[in-house]
């Protein structure tokens, strides 16, 4: 068997499990047998597991399998302007502990680094079987080299070798991915996102980012860029970003920039609620504390959440005219915080500004998953780094003496109609 052959076998089964002998065949490809062959191998060695049955049609049901949540243990972290959190999860994605703490930014690099080595040491402890580290990013990073190139929140963050410094450090392989396209991974597995070949999801949180799916696959760009959406220009002349263009949506409609221009209201004297409640503690003031004041009709906090939820509404209207897809999920603290205060001009910038055709049929939601979906999408990125050296494994000890022929000598035999479901088997 090839390891390429097994590899794509096992890597359908992480991606659209649980699934079919016949549906691996069809999607594949390969010859039944040869499918068959692979599955039965991964199975005798505890690689998958069979989860029941698929509903019948008639005939013989079609037995159902699954990656075995047995084969590895996996940690992720998600580093975060604000906080850290970690998770340590099964392969299945079931997570066994989750752990979030302040990540203290401000401290700077070596702060961070010491941070993540001490929560790493700590889960290694604690569950010695982890095969794999998953990191989810907030800067830009380079995937392919494992690099952080920029992350302007973090003093010294330029050209960091993140992915070298922990494979050295633990000997594990390590995986470093941005986070929006962390989360929208999870989101895939276990979201809103489940089995949807194409959507978009947008993230609104410290920042903003985008990660777009085609046919169940992550876009990532000639370089790797694709997905910076917060630096998308809404003002021509705004503000300075630090991405050093100006006008970008990250300034207008991120939480940072609403807690930002709450503050610099009240500093200039303009009556709210919330100067009455912070004070000269405008460092306390939150996006939830805004939301609040919001729904009790504070005039300033429903300004700042109308005018952020517009400018997103036409910043989507792009990525609507552009793409055209069927579903957007929104993640992050701002809807998840705001809900219909900030849906609703983000809807009504949309639908004026979008083609009537394209937002006919588009459906907009936001997303359910906890906090720590960033990390626990970076803990599913790494299940086929564990999955590429299982399937080494296997072909190195196999031999093609079993009997089973590779696919393009079953050519002959792919061409045949197809078994019955009534009297074949699955």
């Amino acid at each position: 068997m090839r390891t390429g052959d097994i590899c794509d076998v096992l890597k359908l089964i992480c991606r659209r499990g649980p699934i079919s002998r016949v549906e691996i065949a069809q999607q594949t490809r390969f010859a039944q047998s040869y499918v068959g062959a692979i599955v039965r191998e991964a199975q005798n060695r505890g690689f998958v597991v069979e989860r029941g049955f698929a509903p019948s049609g008639g005939g013989r049901r079609r037995v159902l399998f699954e990656l075995n949540p047995c084969l590895a243990q996996l940690v992720g972290i998600d580093m975060g302007t604000a906080n850290l959190r970690l998770v340590v999860a099964d392969f299945a994605g079931k997570v066994l502990s989750h752990r979030c703490l302040p990540s203290e930014a401000s401290k700077g690099k070596d702060h961070l680094l010491r941070l993540v080595h001490v929560e790493l040491k700590r889960a290694l402890q604690q569950y010695p079987e982890i095969a794999a580290i998953g990191i989810s990013h907030s800067g830009v990073i380079d995937q392919q080299a494992g690099k952080v190139l920029f992350w302007p929140k973090v003093s010294g963050w330029n050209d960091v070798p993140l992915k070298g410094i922990l494979e050295e450090a633990y000997g594990l392989p390590t995986l470093i991915e941005d986070s929006v396209r962390s989360m929208a991974k999870a989101e895939q597995i276990f979201g809103l996102g489940k089995h949807l070949p194409q959507f978009v999801f947008v993230t609104i949180g410290m920042g903003i980012g985008c990660a777009i799916f085609f046919d169940g696959h992550l876009y990532e760009g000639a370089d790797g860029l694709a997905g910076e959406f917060g630096h998308m220009t809404v003002e021509e002349n705004g503000n300075l970003c630090t991405c050093g263009n100006r006008g970008c949506l990250e300034l207008y409609s991120s939480a940072s920039a609403i807690v930002g221009r709450v503050r610099a209201e009240l500093g200039h004297g303009v009556g709210s609620s919330l100067g009455s409640e912070f004070g000269d503690h405008l460092d306390e003031l939150t996006v939830e504390k805004i939301v609040a004041a919001a729904q009790a009709h504070d005039r300033l906090a429903e300004r700042v959440i109308t005018e952020a939820g517009m400018h997103l509404g036409t910043a989507l209207a792009g990525i609507v005219n552009l793409l055209n897809p069927r579903k957007i999920i929104l993640g992050g603290r701002v809807p998840q915080a705001a809900s219909e205060l900030f849906l609703s001009p983000l809807l009504y910038n949309l639908r004026h500004r979008a083609l009537p055709q394209a937002v006919e049929k588009l459906e907009i939601s936001v997303s359910q998953l906890g906090e720590e979906s960033a990390a626990l999408g970076a803990v599913l990125m790494t299940r086929e780094i564990v999955l590429a050296a299982r399937c080494r494994e296997v072909s190195g000890s196999i031999s093609m003496t079993n009997g089973v022929r590779p696919p393009e000598e079953e050519a002959e035999r792919d061409t045949a109609p197809p078994i019955s479901s009534k009297t074949g088997t699955a």
